[in-house]
């Protein structure tokens, strides 16, 4: 010990100043290396959020102690992974995040003591409108929405009221859109949420702006063409879906459908004349007799002036006689004559295009394991047959039936080991763990390599030297 001191001593303030930085350093490198290493690994909570729920959700999370982290100008937020399910109990204990829609709860901190009835009826409706865009939230992708309905008062001196009516807007979740099924859903709820409201007054918009039901007055309802192309293309997938899942199975097939629909209206007038097919319209028949007699020569007297039928033959045989009859028709014929006018509305299916992909088909063996088998061309033959028979299937339009079997990259189905994830997806999920874990040793390794290491050479290098110069003076 009095060895270590008198050496320490021998290295003078310079040195021990340069020795006692190097030491502060390098604790103060290992603290931060310590640190970056055991930093939780944060992962997103929510992200989308508005300002105010984002606000809401911090202020929720820090009184039960969870560490936060911002990002994307605060609209995504991200916590510890290992607080993450804590965290989303904790914030579903409160309600949280809400999209801002006030629903039945802005009847909780009211009194009726202040309210009159136009606050009174103006909260309902609020709530009303707060509760369905909520329910409709509920919906398998949607994302979003709005509600907006119009309860008209009764006119003073007036015994109808007019029918109440409705809108909604509704944003599908990512590469989703909403479908014709999922819009008369919609419509159904909140016809029924709403007293006196027929489905009919409920207009259903998506967040791109296309109609997806349209309100509907005393006429027909005039929705776009691409709404009914979606409506045909999803009511035959379907009922394609319905037909093969009793052989394949359900979810073991996957339909789509094109629909190419005529968006002009045509008026066709045609008329066709048949030489073959003749109708008789009119007969005339007309028929003409006359008779001429010549008296003989010479005769003079009473016998020449009476007429020819009154005389007797021996008269008659006195002078010659002419007859001449004639008969003439005429027939007047039709000529077959066919007229027709074929009227084509917008909507009629030019041609139609459907694509089919069934899943293969899988054995489990008595060992437990799963065997996969393609199915054979005669099966799919089968089933591209029953494909036409439900889509109305005509080869002069110009359809197209396409049915293929391949297996299904589905790893949610319960067949075989469990996919595990490769040596680039834990890198992926990892990887700020890693990098500062990485950042770490590089620092406390090139502190110990510039740093301590020459420090010690020199030190290594003083103390022999000061040894021999203290033995010399002694």
């Amino acid at each position: 010990m009095q060895s270590l001191l008198s050496n320490l001593q021998s290295l003078g303030r310079m040195r021990l100043a340069l020795l006692g930085g190097t030491g502060l350093v390098l604790l103060l490198a290992l603290f931060f290396g310590l640190r970056m290493v055991m930093a939780p690994d944060y992962v997103q909570l929510y992200s989308g959020l508005t300002p105010a729920t984002a606000s809401s959700v911090i202020d929720t999370l820090e009184q039960d102690g969870f560490r936060v982290q911002l990002s994307d100008s605060g609209s995504t937020i991200s916590v510890p992974r290992e607080s993450l399910p804590r965290a989303r109990m904790a914030l579903a204990d409160q309600g949280l995040p809400s999209d801002g829609t006030p629903g039945w709860e802005l009847f909780d901190d009211t009194s009726g003591l202040g309210m009159n009835s136009f606050l009174q009826r103006v909260n309902r409706l609020r709530a009303m409108e707060g509760e369905l865009a909520r329910s409709i939230q509920t919906i398998d992708g949607v994302a979003a929405a709005r509600v907006h309905i119009v309860l008209p008062e009764r006119e003073a001196f007036s015994r109808e009221r007019p029918d109440p009516s409705a809108s909604v807007i509704v944003r599908g979740a990512a590469s989703r859109t909403i479908s014709r099924r999922q819009g008369n859903a919609i419509r159904a709820l909140v016809a029924a949420a709403v007293p006196d409201l027929s489905p009919m007054r409920v207009t259903v918009l998506s967040a791109s702006g296309e109609t997806i039901l349209a309100e509907e007055g005393e006429g027909a309802a005039e929705v776009t063409l691409q709404s009914v192309r979606a409506g045909i293309e999803e009511r035959m997938a379907q009922n394609i879906t319905q037909i093969l899942s009793a052989r394949v199975g359900a979810g073991n097939a996957r339909v789509q459908v094109s629909v190419d629909l005529n968006g002009e209206r045509q008026v066709v007038r045609q008329q066709s004349f048949d030489p073959a097919q003749r109708v008789v319209r009119s007969t005339e028949t007309t028929e003409e007799s006359n008779e001429d007699r010549e008296l003989a020569a010479g005769e003079v007297g009473v016998n020449g002036n009476i007429p020819a039928e009154l005389a007797d033959g021996a008269d008659a045989e006195g002078g010659n006689s002419n007859t001449s009859e004639r008969t003439r028709e005429i027939v007047n014929y039709e000529i077959g004559k066919t007229e027709s006018e074929t009227i084509r509305e917008p909507g009629e299916v030019r041609r139609l295009s459907v694509a089919v992909l069934v899943n293969g088909i899988y054995n489990i063996a008595d060992n437990g394991e799963v065997d996969y088998a393609e199915r054979d061309a005669e099966e799919l033959a089968r089933l591209e047959e029953l494909v036409k028979s439900a889509v109305g299937f005509d080869e002069a339009r110009g359809d197209i039936v396409s049915v293929d079997s391949l297996r299904f990259m589905d790893y949610s189905m319960d067949v075989g080991d469990p996919v595990r994830p490769s040596m680039g997806q834990l890198v992926s999920e990892h990887f700020g763990s890693i990098l500062r874990g990485v950042m770490a040793l590089a620092l406390v390794t090139a502190i110990l390599g510039f740093g301590v290491r020459p420090l010690m050479r020199q030190l290594q290098t003083a103390g022999p030297g000061t040894a021999l110069a203290v033995a010399g003076g002694g």
